[in-house]
């Protein structure tokens, strides 16, 4: 922290004597020509006759730009994720190895990445920090499963208090996830001026809040630079720190590091408009008026002078711009020869793996194989490439780039509209007997709710009195009339019947059976943390008879009734928390059809705590989760979660809690005695007039739970642990009953 605030110290040091704010009004609207200077342009039109290497294409390139045409080549967006693959994140570690923080990191050289020095100040610092790479969202929207990489600060260790900016050696094997680092690339450091000239719209890809990794488009305006930083306009998000920033033409032109913030009298301002607290106020609170990046001519000159002789970082020192313009799309089917031929510095000797010819098929690359193709490129000197068809090795890379055609056209996924009936009618709820249909040993009910809580319900406007529970497409729940949140939301889910759906855009809708002042709406998820988090998910529920049903059935779990504050970090991990269920089923029981009962919700306690601007509007901090489901040999058994984010919260605070890792948040598999007590819910099963407890079926009532007294989360944040309850860090330590 005190080293992030120096650099904040120094930025606005060097921004004395500048309005950036005017300037950044009045750059708005001006193109390159009317902004630069006479020199930023000769640099910026020699820059890519050198780099495109011809007179007449690099002239209209550059008329083009400093005209300030929003224009661009269509492969503009498969070379940006190209240079995505090498932008990592940095998961920042104490010596006891607690995750403290996060920062964006990116591969400049093999083996070589860089960040600021406020994130990874001193070799101590790397010793058990690491780079994850590939903590992102595929092109369907799915969690991909990222690699994690240690540092080798033995091998490479340089940085740079006044620059901010640290380089450290990276291993070529990933310690968390099969992968090599060779696959992600690098992004070459150009110490050439003339990458980007003033008023040039810049790009920053990163890992904002330390979350998935995410782009930032052209939305950041080059408006003035020293001879060690540059200025743009700022769209970034705290826990951006070492984001590559790049040009038009996806150079790297500076690596983020601070900004300018807003003062009044002096005071640095957040955007909430009070004046900034550095014991309780993040990165992400300030009101920035630019942002502030290291030049990246500065950053090579400065390694060049302290080690010009270190082999790992020669590639940096040759790069030039002709060989170092990204021209390829990032594809997996290509390996090391096509991204040499791509414009990419060749990799050095010893991370070369030649690999003998052989016939490569889907089946090898679909079963996770890895073959190098000898591919014969055609390159134009626009960038554009095609793959020459001459020769053996280029018909055999033809094939296979005609047979991962063919595969992926196989994937239907039209998107459809999504018809909605507002009367309701047809809504039919949870159905108790499910699990087992003609079975009524097998049902499980919706929860008993006490006199008491009975009380503290929503009831429906045009129901008989008494009737609280809002029946929807494949679940059913009960709000909580104080609160605004469902005390429950229950689902009948089938694991079979599912297709490949192109999901469309969550609309969310109040439900006019209940009155509006009894449901939380848009407004209290804006300008925050919180995302809008499904109790019952959408993605439970995509199953139906047809695929119109399917997507029918989803799209009813997008109402405000259905929806709680959740934290975004704990909302979007799937791996655990959301993993529960299909654990279960999919990696468990193994049967033909795989069904469950899942009734989830909020603990509601007085203690909850508020936001600042809704004060009358407490938030939960955790959640329960029952799952009811049937074994191979025909038992009925029932398990219990509890999501426990309360110990963090009381030591950090919410506002802090944005810094902090999933991790954090921990997991706990619990007697449904438990769930019960906490909630003032009781759970049953069986035929109507022989009611039974499921707490009677729950696997973890037989058997004691050995647990540590205190857990350590990730964060220094120690959680208290109760007695039975079974704190979770894989889904493979769940307790289940015999499945066969």
């Amino acid at each position: 922290m005190q080293l992030w605030l120096e650099q904040i110290e120094k930025a606005r040091e060097r921004s004395e004597g500048i309005d950036l704010r005017s300037l950044a009004d009045y750059a708005r609207d001006k193109t390159p020509r009317e902004l630069s200077t006479p020199k930023q342009l000769d640099d910026r039109r020699s820059f890519l006759r050198e780099s495109l290497g011809d007179d007449e294409k690099s002239a209209v390139a550059y008329e083009r730009i400093i005209s300030g045409s929003e224009i661009q080549d269509v492969n503009y967006l498969a070379r940006g994720a190209r240079a995505a693959k090498a932008v990592s994140r940095i998961l920042i570690r104490d010596t006891a190895g607690r995750l403290v923080a996060y920062g964006t990191g990116f591969l400049i050289a093999p083996n070589v990445l860089i960040t600021n020095n406020h994130v990874l100040p001193s070799i101590e610092s790397c010793r058990r920090s690491e780079a994850q790479f590939e903590f992102e969202l595929d092109i369907d929207g799915a969690a991909l499963n990222p690699t994690t990489y240690s540092l080798q600060a033995q091998e490479l260790f340089f940085t740079s208090k006044d620059l901010d900016f640290t380089v450290v050696a990276v291993t070529s094997s990933s310690t968390v996830g099969d992968g090599q680092l060779e696959h992600y690339g690098f992004l070459p450091l150009v110490g050439a001026t003339g990458k980007a000239s003033d008023g040039e719209w810049l790009t920053i890809i990163q890992h904002p809040n330390g979350d998935r990794k995410q782009v930032c488009v052209r939305e950041n305006k080059l408006l003035k630079r020293t001879d060690d930083v540059l200025w743009y306009s700022t769209d970034t998000l705290g826990g951006s720190s070492g984001s590559p920033v790049f040009s038009n033409d996806w150079y790297v032109v500076a690596l983020h590091h601070s900004g300018v913030p807003d003062e009044r009298d002096g005071r640095t301002q957040t955007i909430s408009g009070r004046d900034y607290d550095p014991a309780k106020d993040g990165e992400q609170d300030i009101k920035w008026i630019a942002n502030e990046g290291i030049r990246v001519s500065r950053i090579v000159e400065t390694l060049h002078a302290a080690l010009p002789a270190h082999p790992l970082l020669q590639p940096v020192f040759g790069a030039t711009p002709e060989n170092s313009r990204l021209m390829l799309p990032s594809v997996d089917l290509l390996q090391s020869t096509a991204t040499h031929a791509a414009g990419s510095l060749p990799l050095p000797g010893p991370l070369i793996q030649q690999t003998p010819t052989r016939k490569t098929t889907m089946n090898d690359m679909q079963s996770g194989g890895r073959r190098t193709l000898a591919v014969t490129l055609g390159i134009e000197s626009d960038g554009s490439v095609s793959v020459l068809r001459s020769g053996p090795a280029a018909r055999e890379s033809q094939s296979v780039f005609e047979e991962a055609a063919r595969a992926k056209a196989k994937k239907p996924a039209p998107a459809i509209d999504v018809p909605f009936n507002a009367k309701y009618d047809d809504r039919k709820g949870f159905e108790a007997g499910f699990l087992a249909p003609g079975k009524p040993e097998m049902s499980v009910h919706l929860p008993l709710l006490g006199k008491a809580l009975a009380k503290e319900t929503v009831e429906l406007v045009d129901g008989p009195p008494g009737e609280n529970v809002l029946n929807y497409h494949g679940y059913s729940l009960v709000m909580h009339k104080a609160r605004r949140l469902a005390l429950y939301s229950a689902a009948n889910v089938d694991f079979s019947g599912r297709f490949e759906l192109a999901r469309p855009a969550d609309v969310w809708r109040q439900d006019p059976r209940i009155p509006a002042s009894a449901q939380l709406t848009n407004f209290y998820y804006e300008n925050n943390q919180f995302d809008r988090g499904h109790l019952t998910r959408r993605e439970d529920m995509e199953y139906g008879a047809t695929r119109l049903a399917a997507l029918t059935t989803a799209a009813d779990t997008c109402h405000w009734s259905n929806c709680t504050p959740q934290h975004s970090k704990f909302n979007q991990n799937k791996e655990l928390w959301q993993g529960i269920e299909r654990h279960i089923f999919e990696d468990a029981i193994k049967l033909d059809k795989f069904r469950a009962q899942v009734i989830t919700g909020p603990i509601l306690e007085e203690s909850d705590p508020v936001w600042d601007k809704y004060p009358k509007i407490q938030y939960p901090v955790r959640f329960w989760k029952v799952v009811a489901a049937i074994t191979a040999s025909g038992k009925l058994f029932a398990t219990a979660y509890i999501l426990d984010q309360s110990g963090v919260i009381e030591e950090f605070g919410i506002e802090a809690a944005r810094e902090i890792p999933f991790d954090a948040y921990k997991t706990f598999q619990v007697q449904i005695n438990e769930v019960e007590r906490l909630t003032g819910l009781s759970f049953t099963g069986g035929p109507v007039r022989r009611v039974f407890s499921l707490s009677t079926v729950d696997p973890l009532a037989k058997k004691p739970v050995r647990k540590p007294t205190r857990v350590r989360a990730q964060e220094s944040a120690l959680v208290d642990v109760p007695d039975g309850w079974l704190p979770l860090d894989s889904l493979e330590s769940m307790v289940l009953p015999d499945l066969e």
